[in-house]
């Protein structure tokens, strides 16, 4: 097993070749990937079966490889009107979901997950409009397990908050999104396999039981209480107290992605 310094180093080297801007993508294409990847395991039978069939409509080989879609799409000319969708901006005080309040005209993530949700589960929806709400649910399920996207709307959710991270300039919202899962992450479609052992049934249980609104509490609550820091200089000390945060985040978007598209997909 890799030493925790051979792990270091690999991220030194990972951080020395990928110098990320502020428009990176949430959780960067790898922990999507590992997102969609965890959830597949996680799959009724008959909801594989339409899983890929709405999949061979969108033109997406598999959930994992569907899971980066709505970033792909985002700044095309067409899909513009999404970009608001990824992300809900919450004060540091805040203490539960109001749709009137939380959610501007524009959209927010939370209320774009219902209503993608409900259109994939919706029989009368058409095979076109059920796909494409399918590459959104399995891309925002991941996006509201990063802790950042339920930041401050002043910083634009960290990504105005410039830090140095051992040394490798970048910005908070891309600390989370990329360099942290970077640091043990070295192949994801290996790492999200391990997963199956890492996760217990209580877990899985108790994951799928819990609801979007729940999700966003605990993003909430993790970047005011984690993520965001007063110090421009991270380095070891922050990401060891946050690496088995992004671990888990990563886990708990797999598990309910799967029990969302089983509810949404399945015959029961």
């Amino acid at each position: 097993m890799k030493s925790e310094k051979r792990i270091l180093a690999g991220l030194f080297l990972y951080l020395s070749l990928l110098l990320v801007t502020s428009n990176a993508l949430a959780w960067g294409e790898n922990g999507h990937q590992i997102v969609g990847e965890i959830a597949w395991t996680y799959l009724q039978p008959e909801v594989k079966t339409e899983v890929k069939k709405l999949l061979k409509i969108a033109g997406e080989p598999g959930l994992a490889e569907a899971s980066t879609w709505a970033d792909r799409v985002r700044r095309e000319e067409q899909y513009k009107w999404s970009a608001p969708l990824h992300y809900i901006n919450l004060p540091h005080e805040w203490h539960g979901y109001v749709e009137a309040r939380d959610c501007p005209p524009a959209g927010c993530i939370v209320k774009a997950l219902e209503k993608y949700e409900e259109t994939l589960s919706n029989p009368r929806a058409t095979q076109d409009e059920r796909a494409q709400a399918l590459l959104f649910v399995i891309h925002f399920v991941g996006d509201l397990h990063q802790p950042m996207h339920t930041g401050l709307r002043d910083d634009r959710g960290g990504n105005d908050i410039e830090v140095r991270f051992f040394g490798f300039p970048t910005n908070l919202h891309a600390l989370w999104d990329v360099y942290l899962p970077a640091g043990f992450v070295e192949d994801w479609k290996n790492y999200a396999h391990q997963q199956q052992g890492n996760i217990t049934d209580i877990q899985r249980t108790a994951w799928q039981s819990s609801d979007k609104l729940i999700w966003t509490e605990e993003s909430h609550h993790l970047a005011h209480n984690n993520a965001y820091t007063d110090k421009a200089n991270l380095g070891e000390d922050y990401y060891q107290n946050n690496r088995k945060v992004v671990e888990q985040r990563l886990q708990q978007g797999g598990v309910r992605l799967a029990g969302l598209l089983n509810r949404a997909l399945g015959t029961h």
